[in-house]
């Protein structure tokens, strides 16, 4: 089901290009970054400095830390690996014939999910070994993923939105706009009472980027519109107090939608992670591949 590779952790090249995703691990010592160089990039956070990086065979789509060990579950575009920084293994997940931009670990750890460019959730346990394969009603590419915080529920984006259990069954089917512009990113408050998606939109032919809100049900709390390019990603800070949005700028909001800081870039951001302290922000840019520090005012602190 894997095959395993060792790595030398020496550092390849010095900078990373076309970022895709950010992280911050669940222990908040190391920053994972990953994108279109095929290559997952390790920083140690506080310092900032470049520890390691790990050449992989296609370019990086999402990344995500385990909760409670030191292990990165990467998703590339022809699948998945699980990557151990410490140790330099690389375990490749043999079975998945393709890859995709949504990958995560449930709130346990005891499972990983990926939404792959077929439209398929592959469900695994904490080895990689396949557990289930859960079919949506089209085969259009799913493009963001999360768990719910507390639960083994799934909330997945595309062009619509659509929650699963890990049974498989459809719990809900959310048409999140009347005008066909697919969501890129979803993500559970940590309290797990409601969650927030941002979506592409269509600025030149007038369809305003939406960040919305939504009960568990798939009812509408909120919808809300300013950025003026896509949302690539958004994130809660672990305290539940703030979500930060990567789009033309970095975005800070309270949880009940009121923005509080805005800072801008010389590019879109595309990724983006928050510290466990919930005071700094991470951000990373596709097109020249920027890395930049933010505090959680959106006041930029550092370059990388």
């Amino acid at each position: 089901m894997a095959r395993y590779q060792k790595q030398d952790a020496t550092i390849i090249n010095n900078k990373p290009a076309g970022i895709w995703a950010t992280e911050w691990s669940s222990g908040g010592n190391y920053i994972a970054l990953g994108g279109d160089d095929s290559t997952v990039w390790i920083y140690q956070s506080g310092e900032y400095r470049l520890i390691q990086n790990f050449r992989l065979g296609s370019m990086v789509r999402g990344i995500s830390w385990h909760p409670g060990k030191n292990l990165l579950a990467v998703a590339t575009i022809n699948g998945v690996q699980l990557l151990e920084p410490e140790t330099g293994k690389i375990i490749d997940i043999s079975h998945l014939k393709t890859g995709g931009r949504g990958i995560g670990w449930n709130h346990s750890g005891e499972l990983l999910a990926l939404a792959d460019n077929n439209g398929e959730i592959q469900l695994m346990d904490r080895d990689g070994n396949l557990l289930r394969t859960i079919l949506k009603h089209n085969s259009n590419s799913f493009l963001t993923l999360d768990w719910h915080p507390k639960k083994n529920i799934l909330v997945t984006g595309s062009d619509e939105i659509m929650m699963f259990d890990t049974a498989g069954k459809q719990l809900a089917l959310i048409f999140h706009r009347d005008e066909p512009t697919a969501v890129l990113s979803v993500k559970w408050h940590p309290s797990g009472k409601f969650f927030a998606s941002g979506d592409y939109g269509h600025e030149k032919e007038g369809v305003p980027t939406l960040l919305q809100f939504w009960k568990p049900d798939g009812s509408p709390i909120k919808t809300i519109s300013g950025h003026h390019a896509e949302i690539r990603n958004l994130r809660w800070s672990s305290d539940g107090k703030m979500l930060a949005t990567a789009s033309d700028s970095l975005r800070v909001w309270s949880k009940e939608g009121l923005l509080l800081h805005a800072g801008y870039s010389d590019s879109n951001i595309w990724s983006l992670a928050w510290s466990r302290d919930c005071k700094n922000i991470l951000t990373g840019c596709f097109e020249n591949g920027a890395i930049q520090v933010w505090d959680a005012q959106a006041i930029l602190l550092k370059k990388l």
